[in-house]
C-alpha cells in the first residue's frame, strides 16, 4: 500500500475512535503502532514506540510544565485568586457591568499563576458565579464572562499550551511566553470594552456596585501583592535572561509555596501534590501517545505532501495563514487544545516556515484559536466544567453567553495577524 494512502486511512481510523469516545492518548499510540506495524514491520515498530516517547519525554523543558501546575495549585490556596477577584470587584465595580468586568480581569490574574484555563474556570466559578447571582447579573453574561475568561490561562504565562507548542515546534519556550503577555491583555481590555458596551446599551444585564468608597480601593490592592511577587519571580527572571524557564517555574513554585503556607494544611498540600501529578500524567499521556502516531506520518512523508500542496497554492500568505486559522477552529470544536497542537503543527509548521511567517507568531495565533475551540460547542471544555459549578444554568444558555466572546477573539485574532509586532515586541527585547 502506497505510505500516504496508509497514512489517510490512519487518520480517518484515528478520527472514528476519537469519535466514539477513545482517550486521544490510547487513539493515537494504537493508530500509530499498528501504522508502524505495517510499515516497518512488528519488532521495528514495538522498538520505536517504546523508545519514542522516553526520549522525548525525558526531556528537561518538559519539566516547566508540573512545576507550572504545581504553582497554580499552591497559589489557588494561597487566596491569591479571591484577592485578586475582590481587588477587580473594588476598582471596576462601578462600571456598567462591573462585576462581569472584575470576573475577567480577576480571570487575567489568576491566569498569570495557572497555565490550566479549565482549572481558571473552575476556580472563578466558584468565586465569581455566587456573587454575579446575588446582584442579579443575568446567566448567560455571567456564564459566558466565566468560561471566556478562563480561557486567558491558555494565552497570559504561564502557558501550558505555550510549553506544548515550544516543545513541539522546538522554539525557545521562554519567548512564547513573553510573546503571550500583550495578546492576553488585549483579549482581557477587549473583552471588558464589550461587556462596557453591552451593559451601556442594556443596564437590565445587571447594575453596577454603589458604595465603593477609594479606602476600599486602597485596601484591596494589599491582596494583590502576592500575585505581582509571582510574576516577578517567574516572568521578569525569564525576561532578563536571569533564569530558564524550568527554572523561573521552580522558583515560582517555590514562591507560590511560601504564599500559602500560612493557610497550607498537611491535607491542602497533599491535594495540591496529588492534582499536580495527575494532571501532568494526563499531558504527557497525551504526548507520548500523538507522538507516536505523528512519528508513523513522517514516514508516510504525509507532512511533506502537505506542505508542498499548500505551497502550490497561488495565493498570498496570509490568505494561506487564515485559512489554515479557520482549519483550527473547525478542529477545536472537537478535540482537546494539546492533542490538537500535537497532531497538526509537525505537519503545518514546515509549510508556515516556507511561506516565511515566524514560528512564534504562529505559535500565539494558534495557542488563540485553542482558545476559542474551549468556548464553542459541541466541545467546549470550560463550558462543560462550568456546568458543574453552575448546574442549575442550561448548556445552551453557557454556549449563548459565549458568543460575544468569540466574536471579539475573532476580532482579536484579525489585529495579531495585522499587526504580529504586538506578539514579537516583548519577546524582541528580552535578554538572552
Amino acid at each position: 500500500m502506497d505510505p500516504i494512502t496508509l497514512g489517510i486511512l490512519a487518520l480517518v481510523a484515528l478520527t472514528v475512535m476519537l469519535m466514539s469516545g477513545i482517550r486521544i492518548a490510547f487513539a493515537t499510540a494504537i493508530t500509530g503502532f499498528i501504522g508502524l506495524w505495517v510499515l516497518r514491520g512488528y519488532v521495528p515498530a514495538a522498538s520505536l514506540a517504546s523508545t519514542i516517547p522516553q526520549g522525548h519525554l525525558s526531556a528537561y523543558t518538559l519539566l516547566v510544565l508540573p512545576l507550572f501546575i504545581m504553582m497554580g495549585f499552591f497559589a489557588f490556596y494561597a487566596g491569591i485568586t479571591r484577592d485578586l477577584y475582590w481587588a477587580a470587584r473594588q476598582w471596576v465595580g462601578h462600571l456598567p457591568g462591573g462585576l462581569a468586568i472584575a470576573t475577567i480581569f480577576g480571570s487575567a490574574g489568576f491566569a498569570a499563576a495557572s497555565g490550566a484555563s479549565t482549572a481558571s474556570a473552575a476556580v472563578m466559578g466558584r468565586i465569581a458565579l455566587p456573587e454575579l447571582k446575588k446582584y442579579g447579573y443575568d446567566d448567560k453574561v455571567s456564564t459566558g464572562c466565566v468560561a471566556a475568561g478562563g480561557t486567558l490561562a491558555t494565552m497570559i504565562p504561564p502557558s501550558v499550551l505555550m510549553v506544548i507548542y515550544g516543545f513541539i515546534a522546538e522554539e525557545s519556550i521562554g519567548a512564547l511566553l513573553l510573546a503571550g503577555i500583550l495578546p492576553g491583555l488585549l483579549e482581557a481590555f477587549s473583552y471588558s470594552l464589550m461587556l462596557v458596551i453591552r451593559f451601556k446599551i442594556n443596564p437590565e444585564l445587571g447594575p453596577p456596585i454603589k458604595g465603593i468608597t477609594w479606602a476600599d480601593r486602597f485596601k484591596s490592592i494589599k491582596g494583590v501583592w502576592g500575585m505581582v511577587v509571582l510574576v516577578i519571580l517567574v516572568m521578569g527572571t525569564i525576561y532578563t535572561g536571569i533564569a530558564t524557564p524550568t527554572e523561573a517555574a521552580a522558583v515560582g513554585a517555590l514562591g507560590a509555596l511560601l504564599l500559602a503556607l500560612p493557610g497550607l494544611n498537611f491535607k491542602k498540600f497533599r491535594d495540591s501534590m496529588v492534582e499536580t501529578a495527575r494532571s501532568t500524567a494526563m499531558i504527557f499521556a497525551i504526548v507520548a501517545g500523538v507522538l507516536i502516531f505523528v512519528h508513523f506520518l513522517g514516514f508516510t512523508g504525509m507532512p511533506a505532501a502537505v506542505s508542498e500542496s499548500i505551497l502550490s497554492i497561488d495565493a498570498h500568505p496570509t490568505v494561506v495563514l487564515i485559512a489554515i486559522l479557520a482549519m483550527y477552529l473547525v478542529l477545536g470544536m472537537f478535540l482537546d487544545g494539546i492533542g490538537m497542537l500535537l497532531l497538526t503543527v509537525p505537519i503545518i509548521l514546515p509549510t508556515i516556515k516556507e511561506l516565511g511567517i515566524d514560528p512564534i507568531v504562529f505559535g500565539v495565533l494558534v495557542v488563540r484559536m485553542v482558545e476559542i475551540g474551549l468556548i464553542t460547542p459541541p466541545v467546549g471544555l470550560n463550558v462543560y466544567i462550568l456546568k458543574g459549578v453552575a448546574p442549575g444554568v442550561k448548556m445552551g444558555d453557557m454556549f449563548k453567553g459565549c458568543g460575544w466572546f468569540v466574536f471579539v477573539d475573532l476580532i482579536n485574532v484579525a489585529i495579531l495577524i495585522a499587526f504580529p509586532a504586538i506578539i514579537l515586541l516583548i519577546p524582541n527585547t528580552m535578554i538572552n
